[in-house]
C-alpha cells in the first residue's frame, strides 16, 4: 500500500476522536493541557485497590532512584487527583526521536497543570530490533545509526529487551565512524552508566534518568519510567492478596478470565480485525531472553509445544513471576496500570484503538459475570471521562535527532523546545502523521471510511456519546 496523505489520517483521526477537530487549529499546549485534565474515579471499592497497588509500587520505584519523601508526598497527591500515565513510547531511551518528541508534549501538558511528575510505562516486551536498524538496540545520531549494545545480528533478533539471559552494558558501537559522530558517541558515553546490567530494559530505565537529570532540569519534572518487569511486580502485589479482585475474579475459578479473553477476540473477525489480536493470553513465557506466547487452556497457560505449563491459580503464578518465568502481556499490563485503578492512557497511532476495545471486552465479560463487585466496577468505568487519549507522536520528529540537538545547545534547549511546540498549533506539530501514514492497519481504516457507508455511518462505539461531549 502507499502512504497515506496527511488529510486522509486526520479526517480519520477526526472520525475516531471527534475532540481533535476542537483543537486542531489551536496551540499544543491547549490540547496537551487537555490530555493531562484527567478527573479520579467513581468510586468503587476494586478500582480503590488497584490505585492503591499502583501508588505502592510507584513509591517504591521512585524511592529506589533516589527521590526523598516529601517529593514522594507530591507523587501521591498527583496520582490521586491527576491520574495519567504515558504509555505510548516502547522501551528506548530518552533521545531516541520517537520516544523524545512524545516526552516533550508529555512536559508541555504537565507543565500546563504547574505538576511535578512524570509517569511513563515503557512496554519492554519488545525484541532489540523492531524493524531495519530501529528499535530500542539502535539509536540514530548524527548521520549514523548506534548499535547501542554493541550486540550482533544473531543476539538482537530473537531476544526481547527484558531478558535477563545475559547482562547487558552501552557500547554504542557503528560501523559508520566520522569525527562528527564520535564526538557526539564520546559526549554520550560521559553521561550513559558505564556499569553491567541484568537486563537491557534495566540499563534503558537508568540511563534515562542520567539523561533526563542532565537536559530536562528545566522542564522541573520528575521522571518515573516502570516496564513490564516491574509491572510483573505489580501483578504479584495483587495476586497474593486473596481478596483482591484478580485473585478471586480474573484469575479466580468462575471463568472470567476465558469469559474476557473470549469478547476481546470476538474483534478479529469484524471491521476492527487486527487491531487487539491475542497473541498471548494474560503472559508471556519468558526463557532465554526469548518471549513465548501461552494459551489458558482448562485453567491451564500453555506455550505451544506444552514444555511450559503453569496453573491458572494465584499462588502459583505469585511464584513463576517471582521466578522470572512469565512476564504480563499488554492486555494485562494496562488493566493494572490505567483501566483498574483510573489512570487515563495516552498512547499513540495504534493504542487509540486497540485500548478502546480492551476496556469493552471487560465491560462484556463484567455483564456476563454480574456479582455486585463487578456491578459496582462496571458503572465506575462507564463514567470514566476520556479514559484513554492520543498523545504519542502528536509531535513528529524534527530533521535534527534530539541528542545532536540538545548537545549543541545545552540543556536550555528542552525548555526552549517545550515552549515552540507547546505555542505550535497542534496540526502543525503533528506533521505529516508518518507512524498513521505508513501503518497498513490505518490505511485499511482509511479505506473503508472512504468506501463503506454503513461504517462511516456507525455509532463510534469506540468513544460513546459521554466522552465525545465531556471533551
Amino acid at each position: 500500500m502507499n502512504s497515506l496523505s496527511p488529510k486522509r489520517v486526520a479526517q480519520a483521526l477526526v472520525w475516531l476522536m471527534p475532540y481533535i477537530c476542537r483543537y486542531s487549529t489551536l496551540a499544543t499546549s491547549k490540547y496537551a493541557h487537555a490530555a493531562y485534565d484527567a478527573k479520579p474515579t467513581a468510586v468503587d471499592p476494586v478500582r480503590a485497590h488497584a490505585l492503591e497497588q499502583m501508588e505502592l509500587l510507584l513509591l517504591d520505584r521512585a524511592l529506589r532512584v533516589g527521590h526523598r519523601h516529601h517529593e514522594l508526598e507530591k507523587l501521591s497527591k498527583q496520582l490521586h487527583s491527576r491520574p495519567v500515565i504515558q504509555t505510548g513510547p516502547h522501551c528506548h531511551l530518552i533521545i531516541e526521536p520517537d520516544a523524545f518528541y512524545t516526552h516533550i508534549f508529555s512536559a508541555i501538558g504537565l507543565r500546563c497543570h504547574k505538576e511535578s511528575w512524570y509517569l511513563s510505562y515503557s512496554p519492554s516486551t519488545v525484541k532489540f530490533t523492531e524493524s531495519a536498524k530501529k528499535g530500542p538496540g539502535w539509536l540514530r545520531l548524527g548521520d549514523h545509526t548506534l548499535n547501542v549494545f554493541g550486540l550482533s545480528r544473531s543476539k538482537m533478533v530473537p531476544f526481547s529487551v527484558c531478558g535477563r539471559h545475559a547482562s547487558q552494558r552501552f557500547a554504542l558501537t557503528s560501523s559508520e565512524e566520522t569525527t562528527d559522530a564520535n564526538q557526539l558517541v564520546e559526549e554520550l558515553q560521559t553521561i550513559l552508566p558505564h556499569d553491567e546490567f541484568p537486563s537491557a530494559a534495566d540499563a534503558i530505565k537508568t540511563a534515562n534518568q542520567s539523561l533526563w537529570r542532565r537536559f530536562f532540569a528545566s522542564s522541573n519534572l520528575h521522571l518515573l519510567q516502570i516496564d513490564d518487569l516491574d509491572v510483573g511486580d505489580l501483578v504479584a502485589q495483587h495476586l497474593r492478596d486473596p481478596t483482591s479482585w484478580l485473585s478471586s475474579t480474573l484469575f479466580g475459578a468462575g471463568g472470567f478470565a476465558k469469559s474476557l479473553l473470549t469478547h476481546l477476540r470476538s474483534f478479529d473477525s469484524g471491521p476492527w480485525g487486527g487491531w487487539a489480536t491475542t497473541t498471548t493470553d494474560f503472559f508471556w513465557h519468558l526463557s532465554g531472553g526469548r518471549i513465548f506466547p501461552v494459551r489458558l487452556d482448562n485453567r491451564l497457560f500453555l506455550t505451544a509445544d506444552e514444555k511450559f505449563s503453569l496453573r491458572c491459580i494465584p499462588d502459583a503464578l505469585v511464584r513463576s513471576l517471582e521466578k522470572g518465568e512469565i512476564i504480563p502481556s499488554l492486555l494485562l499490563s494496562f488493566l493494572v496500570t490505567s483501566v483498574l485503578p483510573g489512570l487515563r492512557a495516552l498512547g499513540g497511532s495504534r493504542q487509540v484503538v486497540y485500548y478502546p476495545i480492551m476496556r469493552h471486552a471487560l465491560l462484556s465479560a463484567l455483564a456476563d459475570f454480574p456479582s455486585a463487585a463487578n456491578r459496582s466496577v462496571a458503572v465506575s468505568l462507564a463514567s470514566d471521562e476520556a479514559a484513554g487519549m492520543w498523545g504519542h507522536r502528536t509531535i513528529s520528529p524534527g530533521p535534527t535527532d534530539p541528542f545532536t540537538l540538545i548537545a549543541q545547545s545545552g540543556p536550555s534547549r528542552i525548555g526552549q523546545l517545550i515552549q515552540d511546540y507547546g505555542e505550535m498549533p497542534l496540526k502543525k506539530a503533528w506533521g505529516s502523521l508518518p507512524a498513521f501514514a505508513s501503518d497498513p492497519l490505518w490505511q485499511t481504516l482509511c479505506e473503508r471510511l472512504a468506501l463503506d457507508t454503513a461504517f462511516k455511518d456507525r455509532p463510534i462505539w469506540l468513544l460513546g456519546a459521554h466522552q465525545a461531549q465531556q471533551m
